[in-house]
């Protein structure tokens, strides 16, 4: 019990750190080439939202394997590279040789309860407790001078002894969240030794985080260490190197410092993985009340290069523990342990946490959390429906997808829609294209049509829906539906149902006009609002299944909402998307050095709708309770939950139980929220890229890449603006943005079909949406055919140009 005490812990692990001998202020600045090289990257990329670096990674081909690279290979035989930095063997052997009482093991508890009480000096501990020559490292200055130098020894036994205590009652340590599934059997006793570990925190390790996270400099002082002492160094590329180490990290153990078998090395092997898994222990807990600011702009707790380099490392350990791990018959053996689980715990959530804060605000360009080529041959084996969704449960894309290359993550989505397309709708290819169900909708009445006969249809969504529409005139359009008029039908009802001016949503305040939920859409569409909500979660369902792209942009938190993980860590940096103004208020509360109740702030918050004021409890009989500052991170809390989840709660909650009935809600969670984005909107980022759209164009009727009226035809596609290029795009495919994988990924490809012509006053462009086609006549000049194209496209007719 003395060991959780929170005096007793504070005062341990403040004669533990030594702040000025490890030099961290220094240690940390420090910047080696590989980080000016990831700053320079971010900095060239500075203009761009993630969501626009996630749609340029999806363009992208990699085919060099980071793991594979000789260069890597290289740092690997030396165990050291640029982040991680040491002394050689030799020089470590030389200098612990001169030390009194190398490698002996004194009992030094005494000395620990002494310092503890403030009773004692540094020198006490140096003095007691000789160290090994893995640890105690002295310099030919330090040799020579008979005062005694800081030992990391006291900060290595606490790792030991707190790690046990996180490792065991810290909640990480009951489940495997791996599970690879292998062909060997592991004998049972595991499921039996497992029990010794809890599945939830307990309420003791919360405050113990607390005390060593917010009263110390632990977290600093031990990533310093972790970088710079040789035997740390060596030690952690042991656990995330398998040529070093052929245990499975999932079988990692850790030992208390003075073991009773006495022997100093086996205790010393587990040093740098009892080191970094308290540093994640901390650091996971510090992020949770850390903001996007004080990491971007006070360097808190780390700086930015040094979290990069944090990434670096967790991406080898994590793609260690989910991809090489467990693929031999003696690693499928081998027994598992509370620490070893706990390790690879802490660091899925520390990654994720840092991966999800990049998709807000970039720390890094996506590459530096991608392994290369991995998935490749996973891919490659597929050939069934069945056989891309059980991609979905190996170890890599449920623990850590974001280690697979956006680009290779849209290709396992877009294969597992398509197969599954295939195999209920059948394909022209096929030759058995299955009957759509029919739907007639009237122009001027899209979206109540919709509603009216699609909303029923549930899961039935995912059958081949075939569109009839009625012009204004009340005579039916001579389209005929073989998807074309049912992307036509998608267009015209976003433009609709997402319009703020319609009130079921909302844009955004501080960022970029992107649309969630109106909290107010009850009053303005009473209570069928909710079903419209689950209606166009639906519709939106059908569009991704049907592969087909739009053009609303959603905020970041409601993406969130729709992949059924929202981490509610981060509503306070969501609120600053919804009211920036809210969120400054806040802020100003939170660093407030003065008295809170000066402010008479009470527990309640006013809801403005339509220009009527409600005041709502945050608590119950809030209005009574001041803020003060004992309550004020509560009260911070309480208003951003209220505005980012409370409020909108009903709207998501109906809008994706729609989507998931579509599209299954596993298929989502590839994806963070930008990349969500992309796959919604086409990656084309508003633009669209008229190479890629060139070189996957097919010729039918006569024309060739090479024509004359071809060239002519690409000329003026590139003198056209975005908006019409854009207008072209839905002209011909009934869709104003490419698909997320560019023009290379779209069925049919575009294609261009000669249409001859006597004179230039014959014929206008048409189309025939349903197979992505441009019926393109044969125009004297490039004048003509930019004039006829043009108007063609402006034109705003329905399918009857022909």
């Amino acid at each position: 019990k003395l060991l959780l005490v929170d005096p007793f812990v504070r005062d341990l692990f403040s004669c533990a750190v030594d702040k000025g001998a490890l030099d961290t202020d220094r240690v940390l600045r420090e910047k080696n080439e590989k980080d000016l090289k990831h700053e320079k990257q971010l900095a060239e990329a500075s203009g761009s939202s993630a969501a626009s670096l996630a749609a340029k990674e999806a363009r992208v081909n990699r085919t060099k394997s980071f793991w594979q690279s000789s260069k890597w290979a290289r740092k690997l035989s030396q165990g050291v590279n640029k982040i991680l930095s040491g002394e050689s063997g030799s020089e470590h052997r030389k200098s612990a040789s001169k030390v009194k009482g190398s490698g002996s093991l004194l009992n030094t508890s005494s000395v620990s309860r002494k310092l503890a009480r403030g009773k004692g000096d540094d020198g006490d501990v140096i003095k007691a407790a000789p160290v090994s020559e893995e640890l105690n490292k002295k310099d030919s200055e330090s040799e020579s001078d008979e005062r005694p130098t800081y030992s990391p020894v006291l900060l290595f036994a606490l790792c030991r002894a707190y790690g046990i205590i996180l490792a065991r009652w810290g909640g990480g340590g009951k489940d495997d969240i791996v599970k690879r599934v292998t062909g060997y059997t592991r004998e049972g006793r595991m499921e039996e030794k497992k029990e010794i570990a809890t599945a939830s925190a307990d309420p003791c390790t919360l405050s113990l985080l607390n005390v060593i996270s917010f009263s110390s400099e632990t977290l600093q002082a031990l990533w310093c260490i972790i970088q710079s002492n040789a035997t740390v160094v060596s030690n952690v590329y042991s656990v995330i190197d398998p040529k070093k180490s052929n245990s499975p990290i999932r079988s990692l153990k850790i030992r208390p410092h003075y073991s009773e078998s006495g022997l100093q090395s086996k205790v010393d092997r587990d040093i740098g993985a009892a080191a970094l898994f308290f540093f994640l222990s901390i650091f996971s807990h510090v992020l949770i009340v850390t903001d996007d600011c004080e990491i971007h702009d006070m360097d808190r707790p780390l700086p930015l290069h040094q979290l990069r380099r944090c990434i670096q490392l967790l991406k080898k350990l994590l793609y260690r523990a989910c991809c090489l791990d467990d693929v031999s018959a003696e690693d499928g053996a081998a027994e598992s342990n509370y620490f070893g689980l706990s390790l690879i715990a802490s660091s899925s959530r520390t990654m994720r946490d840092l991966y999800d804060r990049s998709s807000r605000r970039p720390l890094a360009v996506p590459k530096l959390y991608v392994v290369d080529d991995l998935l490749e041959k996973e891919l490659r084996k597929c050939k069934k429906h069945d056989d891309y969704v059980a991609l979905l449960s190996i170890p890599v894309l449920r623990v850590c997808p974001f280690l697979v290359s956006f680009k290779r993550r849209l290709r396992v989505f877009e294969r597992i829609v398509t197969t599954s397309r295939v195999e209920i709708q059948g394909s022209n290819e096929g030759y058995n294209l299955k009957p759509g169900i029919p739907v007639r909708i009237t122009r001027g009445r899209v979206l109540e049509d919709g509603l009216l006969t699609l909303n029923k249809l549930g899961k039935d969504l995912r059958r081949r829906i075939s569109v009839q529409y009625i012009n204004e005139a009340g005579a039916q359009e001579s389209g005929v539906d073989v998807g074309g008029l049912f992307k036509e039908f998608w267009a015209d009802l976003s433009a609709i149902a997402f319009d703020p001016n319609w009130a079921l949503f909302k844009a955004t305040e501080g960022a970029g006009n992107c649309l969630y939920p109106n909290p107010a859409s009850g009053a303005a569409h009473g209570s069928d609002h909710i079903l419209l909500f689950e209606f166009l979660g639906r519709i939106l369902g059908k569009a991704l299944y049907e592969g087909i792209t739009i053009h609303p942009q959603f905020a970041h938190f409601f993406l969130s909402f729709l992949r059924g993980d929202y981490n509610f860590l981060h509503m306070l940096s969501d609120l600053s998307t919804i009211d920036p103004q809210l969120y400054n208020n806040l802020m100003f509360l939170k660093n407030y050095d003065g008295d809170a109740e000066d402010l008479y702030l009470t527990f309640t918050v006013a809801n403005n709708d339509f220009g009527g004021n409600k005041e709502v409890n945050l608590i119950p009989n809030g209005a009574d309770v001041m803020v003060t500052n004992m309550n004020k991170q509560r009260y911070i809390g309480l208003v951003a939950k209220h505005h980012v989840c409370d409020r909108l709660r009903e709207q998501s909650i109906a809008f994706t139980r729609g989507l998931w009935e579509v599209i299954d809600g596993s298929w989502l969670r590839l994806f963070n929220e930008p990349e969500l984005q992309v796959l919604i909107s086409g990656s084309s980022d508003g633009k669209i890229d008229i190479e890629d759209m060139r070189s996957n164009t097919r010729y039918v009727g006569g024309y060739t890449g090479i024509d004359r009226t071809v060239n002519r035809f690409w000329n003026v596609v590139g003198s056209l603006s975005s908006k019409q290029q854009g207008d072209l795009l839905r002209f011909v495919t009934s869709c104003e943005r490419p698909p997320p994988l560019g023009f290379a990924s779209m069925n049919p490809p575009f294609t261009i079909q000669r249409v001859g012509i006597l004179r230039d006053g014959d014929k206008l462009p048409s189309a025939s949406t349903c197979f992505n086609t441009l019926k393109l006549p044969t125009y004297s000049s490039e004048k003509i055919l930019k004039q006829r194209l043009v108007y063609a496209i402006e034109s705003g007719a329905g399918f009857e140009m022909t």
